[in-house]
């Protein structure tokens, strides 16, 4: 692996879990800082947890009280310069992993895959996954954004990724989707477009384009 792993985080609520990780993680990487923040101890990361003081989280899928780490990691992703995520997850089905890779994670890796050839291949894709990213990210900003480009992906990429989240919601209730639900998730992208985006000439270019992705879902024969 080319890049340096200085720091390294894992975050998981079963405290055996992590210690096994830590095991593995420090096989590997004998000079890296890993850390393991205990959920069930310090509850919810501060506001201003500094996460990008980290090259790779490790972070669980599941992680009790309703919440998981795909949830984690939308609250708290701000940049393009997060660390790069690999969630484990102990369901092995191509809809959870279509739904983690479709939220941006970097990489996933399944609980019974969960060897030291696999943990570093998974940290090593995920590493490739973020630095193509930040690579494709300063371009951007040194091309002042090919608006036109950036929009018509990003109209596909919304609508594709609320119809997965709109789906898993109503597949979960058992049943279809119908306008409450289809607001929720409209309203918490609304929302993560104006967390994650500083510049508000993209924040009013997203919430367009969200309200456009928006029409398109309402009138889905679902």
């Amino acid at each position: 692996m080319e890049t340096e792993i200085r720091k390294i985080l894992i975050i998981d609520d079963n405290d055996d879990y992590r210690k096994l990780l830590l095991t593995h993680l420090n096989n590997l990487f004998p000079n890296t800082d890993i850390k393991e923040y205990d959920i069930l101890k310090h509850g919810l990361p501060p506001p201003k947890f500094d996460w990008e003081k980290f090259d790779v989280l490790i972070l669980d899928y599941y992680l009790g009280d309703d919440e998981t780490g795909l949830d984690w990691f939308r609250k708290y992703k701000k940049s393009v310069y997060f660390p790069a995520t690999v969630i484990i997850t102990g369901m092995h089905d191509e809809d959870t992993a279509a739904l983690v890779l479709k939220s941006g994670v970097h990489h996933y890796l399944n609980k019974k895959q969960l060897t030291k050839n696999g943990m570093y291949e998974a940290i090593e894709k995920a590493l490739a996954v973020r630095a193509s990213l930040v690579a494709e990210y300063n371009n951007q900003i040194n091309l002042e954004y090919d608006f036109d480009t950036f929009l018509t992906g990003y109209l596909i990429r919304i609508e594709e990724r609320l119809t997965i989240e709109i789906l898993r919601d109503a597949k979960r209730t058992g049943r279809p989707p119908d306008r409450c639900l289809i607001d929720t998730e409209i309203e918490r992208e609304r929302q993560d477009i104006l967390n994650l985006n500083d510049d508000p000439t993209i924040q009013e270019a997203k919430i367009a384009l969200l309200e456009i992705a928006t029409e398109h879902i309402r009138n889905k024969s679902w």
